[in-house]
């Protein structure tokens, strides 16, 4: 017989094999010799979703358990787990029984799971806390795909189950699809030594968040995700805050309507970003004295009140504004962003109709009041080709000497996207390179779209229009 070769490897690089494998794959070689079940010890970072733990996609989508749904224009993939979570739990537990190591940094769990599993979840969590953990994440939406199936009621996340295991190595939590308890007696031993918290489609008393900020005296950052609130948004209140980013949470009436909730408060002393898509910032509160980078969601007229409130950071360098259109006007710009290097402005639905003023040079004008900006993005979504050209302006305007880099995305060739770059070309004098293209980003950063529009005619439109510009060689056209 020959001999195991593999066998005969050292521990860490069959260790590092065996992260290659899916559980079930796993599971398999328990059954090979005794050293490869006690390689298992050696793993630190445990890591569960459907594509680990049931089926690779392609053996779903040839046993039929994936199908492709349109709904409102949008195709998602959604999946059918009407009998697949007894299975994933099964076989979860058929890993962990089998797992004798001593200490984990990681348990990350990413499946459809609710209330229905509680028992089963705790028991997990559990698992990990007595290991030492160090980052776990629970995200029960099971993305990347849709459930078909009626959403149960949300796990529920008690401290109170887990406060007599070693609580204190626990540095990162990520909860996602839960309900989050505030401890009992003020006990928050569980999150002592956090660092991050994200929560995310998760419902809890804002009394824990203010809490939590209160005791936890290492929390660096904080995501508030699509967050339910019993009655307001909790004030943010904190002495080690360096990361805080929300996105628009609410809470739910008696009637069952749900009701947008304003951040009112922040009072972050160390607070070097922060990132809010809601609503209210004309009424909202900021200490942030050392703010550095900034990304928020406004409309075009609350711009200039916007910029007005940033002009109070001494320090921001990096601004990222989702700018929402109804219609373009002209916009003065009267406070300086002394401090700003980096400009990001995703401009979004831009419904402009072929007899509609469309004049983005506005954007000229907080360039103008940045006087030491260097890199300039703009982003279109959805951008139309407006049959309706005029003809291209040569604008009187400003010289700016710092700006280094313009780009330009979700161009399709109309008349006011050549006008901004002949003059941004003109006018940007240690301008290296301005980059045109027709991708536009849209929910995720990987999420990358193009309009067909400019392959058949933009690229040409823009070449045509630009091949007198000054400056020329600098232009990238993609």
């Amino acid at each position: 017989m020959d001999d195991d070769r593999i066998s005969e490897l050292p521990d860490d690089i069959l260790s590092y094999i065996l992260t290659m494998l899916s559980i079930k794959d796993l599971l398999k070689t328990s059954v090979l010799s005794k050293r490869w079940c006690k390689l298992w010890f050696l793993m630190r970072d445990l890591h569960f979703d459907i594509h680990n733990v049931i089926e690779s996609e392609k053996e779903l989508l040839e046993k039929g358990h994936l199908t492709d749904v349109t709904r409102y224009s949008r195709t998602d993939r959604c999946v059918d787990l009407d009998l697949t979570p007894k299975e994933f739990v099964k076989r979860v537990d058929q890993f962990l029984n089998n797992f004798h190591g001593t200490s984990i940094d990681s348990f990350f769990v990413n499946f459809y799971l609710d209330c229905q599993q509680s028992n089963t979840i705790d028991r997990w969590i559990n698992f990990a806390m007595v290991r030492g953990v160090e980052r776990i994440n629970l995200l029960f939406l099971g993305r990347p795909y849709v459930h078909r199936t009626a959403q149960n009621k949300h796990y529920k996340f008690d401290s109170a189950l887990f406060s007599e295991t070693n609580a204190s190595t626990l540095k990162h939590l990520h909860l996602e699809y839960c309900l989050v308890c505030h401890p009992t007696n003020g006990n928050f031993t569980l999150f002592k030594n956090l660092r991050s918290l994200t929560l995310r489609w998760t419902k809890l008393d804002e009394m824990f968040i203010e809490s939590l900020l209160s005791n936890c005296r290492y929390l660096e950052k904080l995501c508030l995700i699509f967050c339910e609130f019993k009655s307001s948004m909790p004030k943010i209140v904190s002495s080690s805050l360096c990361h805080l980013k929300i996105f628009p949470c609410y809470l739910v009436s008696k009637e069952g309507y749900r009701l947008d909730v304003d951040l009112v408060l922040v009072d972050c002393l160390k607070l070097i970003s922060l990132e809010y898509h809601g609503y209210g910032f004309d009424t909202l509160k900021l200490n942030t004295p050392v703010l550095k980078n900034i990304n928020f969601s406004v409309s075009l007229e609350e711009l200039n009140a916007f910029v007005t409130l940033c002009a109070t950071f001494p320090e921001l360098e990096i601004m990222h504004l989702d700018i929402f259109l109804k219609v373009t006007t002209s916009l003065k710009i009267t406070q300086q962003l002394k401090h700003l290097k980096q400009l990001n402005l995703m401009i979004c639905n831009p419904f402009i109709l072929d007899n509609e003023e469309c004049d983005p040079l506005w954007i000229l004008n907080i360039l103008q009041a940045s006087p030491l900006l260097q890199k300039l993005t703009i982003m279109y979504t959805n951008s139309n080709f407006i049959t309706n050209q005029k003809n291209i302006r040569d604008v009187e305007m400003f010289s700016h000497d710092e700006v280094k880099v313009v780009e330009l995305g979700g161009c399709v060739g109309n008349w006011f996207e050549i006008e901004f770059v002949m003059n941004v070309l003109k006018y940007a004098h240690k301008l290296e390179q301005i980059v045109v293209s027709p991708y536009w980003r849209e929910d995720e950063p990987s999420d990358w779209s193009h309009d067909s529009v400019w392959f058949q005619s933009g690229r040409k439109r823009m070449s045509e229009k630009l091949q007198e510009a000054v400056g020329l060689e600098k232009l990238v056209l993609i």
